[in-house]
């Protein structure tokens, strides 16, 4: 049997130790290819919907960043729209422009360029996970609300606490 080096890490040391989020894992190797893409900035892809707020987003999604030669400013964001709402996207650009170089910090975005697509890639949409209730469960919801005189209180608290149980 060999012996490995057990790495052992001093006290008051800024190194983590333990479990790390999949989010910061993910992030990392993501930059790195978002980065080769022209981006930059990899948060304008991560918070896009944040960004331009989320109906603007169902129907739009930054493609690249494309920086003058040497430059940090004046870049061009090229974003797919669907072709009906390109348009919009043009009469929004100042704001969302504003919006935009905000996550830079300074003002890195000075136009947008608009792709008219008939379809976004679709992001695939995970489906609540639900059960039914157990008679425990329904029994426990009518015995805490059977005090309650407000019929119309006393469906929607019901609902809530079937809406609750069922997702936990």
């Amino acid at each position: 049997m060999t012996d490995l080096p057990i790495k052992t890490i001093p006290m008051g040391s800024s190194q983590r130790v333990g479990l790390r989020t999949l989010e910061r894992i993910v992030t990392k190797i993501t930059d790195k290819a978002i980065r080769k893409r022209g981006f930059v900035e990899a948060a304008v892809v991560n918070k896009w919907a944040s960004i331009v707020g989320s109906e603007i987003a169902d129907w739009s999604s930054p493609n690249r960043i494309v920086f003058l030669r040497g430059s940090k400013l004046d870049a061009t964001l090229h974003v797919d729209v669907l072709s009906a709402r390109a348009l919009e996207i043009q009469h929004r650009e100042p704001v969302l422009l504003e919006r935009i170089n905000v996550v830079f910090g300074y003002k890195a975005i000075s136009k947008i360029a608009i792709r008219q697509v008939n379809a976004l890639r679709q992001k695939e949409k995970v489906a609540p996970v639900t059960r039914s209730l157990t008679d425990n469960e329904k029994l426990w919801i009518s015995h805490q609300i059977k005090n309650n005189t407000n019929s119309g209180l006393k469906k929607a608290l019901e609902a809530l606490g079937t809406a609750i149980l069922k997702h936990n």
